[in-house]
């Protein structure tokens, strides 16, 4: 589908809604911005996305992310957070990959190091991802942007709960998902390897393009009820429960663990999901309130 998308012209806004609501702001990536104008966005947004290709010429690219750091750093933009998202990793062998991510690295440290930069606190958050369209890469780099941009505290309640779910169904593993976009946001603590975190993301695609032919809980319109169903394996069983029209927990267990215990493993999905649930109507009308609070104009929300 990417081969259809329209190069970027002009600033683009776009919302999303998930577990925070996001309003993303695209801007091209040919074009110069107006220092004034690029240092009122850094102020407004609270993440950048910057993308380089693995296969352009990189002085340009690194050039514009150090003007933009000295930018963020004029500006006292110290509340951001800097993804650098190193692109079209498919295209390389495999034994090149990782030699040419960490020259990027080195090469945009090195930068930072000659713009007198590397005493900014901005430097401490640029995190780097490798990315492709044609993997599971580039999902879980825009999890990582999105679960940064979730207060820490709030972040490790949805973690106590997801662990506390893992740890009482003897799970595998257990994701909490964005439905539509397939992003990861949380994780139970061993939870790390891309294997079966490729395999959620492959599992949720499935059933997002099939629900209006099986007739699942993830059409558009429905209500928030608890639809689940399950992936059976050779040995182990890929469970998937809806939990709201944004939200999904899904979890790796043994058929035989499943066999044993499939009433109590829905049990305590049950209560795990009427919790989360009570944990998120506390925290938007807390948002809410916040927002009611603030008069005159507000600002953007959380941007990546």
């Amino acid at each position: 589908d990417t081969f259809f998308v329209q190069t970027t012209q002009e600033l683009e806004k776009t919302r999303f809604n998930s577990i925070i609501p996001l309003e993303l702001w695209d801007l091209p990536g040919n074009e110069d911005v107006l220092d004034e104008d690029l240092q009122r966005y850094l102020q407004l947004v609270h993440a950048v996305v910057f993308v380089i290709d693995i296969n352009d010429h990189w002085f340009n690219p690194i050039a514009q992310f150090s003007d933009m750091l000295a930018a963020a750093t004029e500006a006292k933009a110290l509340h951001l957070v800097f993804h650098i998202f190193v692109h079209k990793m498919e295209t390389l062998a495999n034994e090149n990959k990782n030699a040419k991510f960490n020259d990027i690295q080195r090469r945009i440290n090195d930068e930072i190091d000659e713009q007198n930069l590397q005493s900014s606190p901005l430097v401490r958050s640029i995190a780097f991802h490798a990315t492709s369209i044609y993997d599971h890469s580039i999902y879980e780099a825009f999890s990582s942007v999105v679960t940064r941009l979730i207060p820490q505290e709030t972040l490790g309640q949805y973690e106590n709960l997801l662990n506390s779910v893992h740890l009482s169904c003897g799970s595998k593993y257990a994701f909490l998902f964005d439905l539509k976009a397939c992003l990861r946001l949380s994780a139970n603590q061993e939870t790390h390897e891309m294997p079966t975190f490729s395999l959620s993301v492959e599992y949720l695609k499935l059933l997002t393009s099939m629900s209006g032919a099986i007739g699942t809980g993830l059409r558009e319109g429905t209500t928030d009820d608890a639809y689940s169903c399950q992936l059976v394996l050779s040995e182990t069983i890929v469970a998937f429960w809806q939990i709201n029209k944004e939200l999904c927990l899904i979890m790796g267990l043994s058929s035989a663990n499943w066999r044993a215990q499939r009433a109590t493993i829905e049990y305590n999905v049950l209560m795990y999901r009427e919790t989360l649930l009570r944990v998120l109507d506390v925290i938007e009308k807390h948002r809410k309130s916040n927002a009611a609070a603030i008069k005159g104009p507000t600002t953007a929300r959380p941007v990546s």
